[in-house]
């Protein structure tokens, strides 16, 4: 019981290295903004706040949907519960974090908040829906 107890720490602790980043990355980019700020068309700032919200439409689903057919694992009756609830955990998080790279990676090239602002709420609110439960392993 006590491998369960210490598994559930480190895949919370998981989950908050997975928030940390997003919310560094999200705070770097807002103080680089100045430097990568370039005047761009209305069409494509368009362009790239649809794309990260289909992401975000794609992503987050399928990432809850993983999430609902692995889990809940047992512990007695598995063999490998610990490898393949930790695979399971990483995979969800990158999934959720999807929209916000795709923001992130926007923002170098043409340098719009507002599909930054887009995915890190995105990639945040999947996060949140997604984050480990005591449910999950038993």
């Amino acid at each position: 019981m006590e491998k369960l107890e210490l598994y559930r720490k480190r895949a919370k602790e998981l989950y908050y290295a997975f928030l940390l980043s997003l919310n560094l990355a999200f705070f770097a980019s807002l103080l680089l903004y100045p430097y990568f700020k370039l005047p761009v068309h209305p069409n494509l700032v368009y362009f790239t706040f649809l794309f990260v919200l289909l992401t975000g439409f794609i992503s987050l689903p399928s990432a809850y949907l993983i999430r609902k057919r692995f889990f809940p694992l047992s512990s007695s009756t598995e063999p490998y519960w610990s490898y393949r609830a930790t695979k399971v955990y990483f995979w969800v998080f990158v999934l959720c974090l999807l929209p916000f790279s795709f923001s992130l990676l926007f923002f170098v090239f043409i340098a719009r908040l507002e599909a930054l602002f887009l995915g890190y709420i995105l990639g945040l609110c999947g996060l949140i829906l997604v984050r480990p439960r005591e449910e999950d392993l038993k």
